[in-house]
Parts: C-alpha cells; sequence; structure tokens
C-alpha cells in the first residue's frame, strides 16, 4: 500500500484492495496454510502416530488412531516416510 506522504513512481499502481492487486485473499491464504500443514502431516505422519498411541484413553480416541494409522500407512506406501529419512540422513551428515 502506497503511503500518502510519498511520491508516486511511474513503476507503482495504486492498491485498491480487490482481487488484481498484490493482497492475498483469506481464502487462498487459507488454502495455503492448509497445503502446508498437510506437507508437514505427511513429513511427520511416524511421529503423529507415536503422538496418538500416547493419548489417554477417552472417547474418540480409538478413532483417531485409527485415522493416523491409515494415514501412516498411505504415507509408508507412497514413499514419504523413506524419503523424508534419507533427507533427514543427508541435513544430519554436516552435524
Amino acid at each position: 500500500m502506497r503511503q500518502p506522504w510519498l511520491q508516486p513512481t511511474p513503476n507503482t499502481r495504486p492498491d485498491d484492495f480487490s482481487p488484481r492487486s498484490a493482497t492475498m485473499t483469506a481464502g487462498r491464504a487459507a488454502c495455503v496454510v492448509g497445503l502446508a500443514l498437510l506437507v508437514f502431516a505427511a513429513g511427520r505422519s511416524g511421529a503423529i502416530l507415536d503422538a496418538a498411541y500416547g493419548l489417554d484413553v477417552l472417547p474418540g480416541t480409538e478413532a483417531l488412531i485409527v485415522v493416523t494409522e491409515s494415514w501412516d500407512g498411505a504415507m509408508a506406501m507412497l514413499g514419504v516416510t523413506e524419503s523424508v529419512e534419507a533427507a533427514r540422513g543427508l541435513l544430519g551428515l554436516g552435524r
């Protein structure tokens, strides 16, 4: 957003907060955050499963464990867990 006390330059265009401006809409930002969380959950599926096993016994805990087991199994079938472990091994070489 251009400050009113600054002189306009030839390359600036006014920010009118429309879809064609440089701002990001809330829906688009939510999609980006959701995608980032999905990638995070894919890479950390084993840790999420371990955390689910450590939960207290409450209503719905068994269903949550089944979902996390399915998620971890799907990530293993896709090869995500092996890729993440390989990347961690490569990053750990510099330590």
